[in-house]
């Protein structure tokens, strides 16, 4: 750390007496060759000014160059940890995301199964009352064909039995004597008196 001090006011003492020699003295240093000084004045004067602008931000430059490095590092890295944070939060929601998104799925599915099975059984219960109703009404209809059949034939009964009469009145006269008709009567009155 010495030695760098030494080295800093040593280069300094060498700048002084340079400027000194070409403010003070520029006729000297270009009295050798007095029509062509100028572009070596020139030179000199840039490199000159090159020497006190790299001296003056090495000297006073340095630490506020320095604290702006070290700032903008402090800087980008407080960015960086704040991404990563931003995505594993990211990458933490998305997991949920999938999770909750699986929960549904299989919530779905079982749902979808749910909803499955009760129309099954629906559709069974629909069946079995469409069945127990289509055989009441065959039975309706059985009996509702066997009635007709009865009055039917209870018509064609009583229809025989008045056609039967009034072909027996026809013929009847015609074909029964006094004895016959007595002999009605008389079988007539035992039978209502049996009653």
């Amino acid at each position: 750390m010495r030695s760098k001090k030494h080295f800093i006011s040593f280069s300094g003492y060498v700048f002084a007496a340079i400027m000194a020699l070409l403010v003070c003295c520029p006729d000297a240093l270009a009295a050798e060759a007095t029509t062509d000084w100028r572009p070596m004045f020139d030179l000199i004067m840039r490199w000159l000014n090159f020497a006190i602008i790299g001296f003056v931000l090495f000297k006073f430059g340095r630490k506020p160059i320095k604290d702006f490095l070290a700032n903008r590092r402090e800087e980008i890295d407080y960015q960086i940890k704040k991404y990563e944070q931003q995505k594993e939060a990211a990458a933490e929601k998305v997991k949920e995301a999938n999770n909750i998104l699986d929960e549904s799925t299989d919530r779905f599915d079982q749902i979808k199964k749910r909803i499955i099975k009760d129309g099954e059984t629906k559709k069974q219960q629909i069946i079995e009352k469409a069945q127990q109703e289509s055989r009441m009404l065959l039975e309706s209809t059985q009996r509702k064909i066997q009635n007709q059949i009865v009055e039917a034939r209870n018509k064609i009964r009583s229809e025989l039995i008045d056609s039967a009469i009034v072909l027996a009145e026809k013929r009847l006269p015609d074909e029964i004597t006094a004895a016959d008709e007595q002999r009605l009567i008389e079988h007539y009155i035992e039978t209502a008196a049996g009653k």
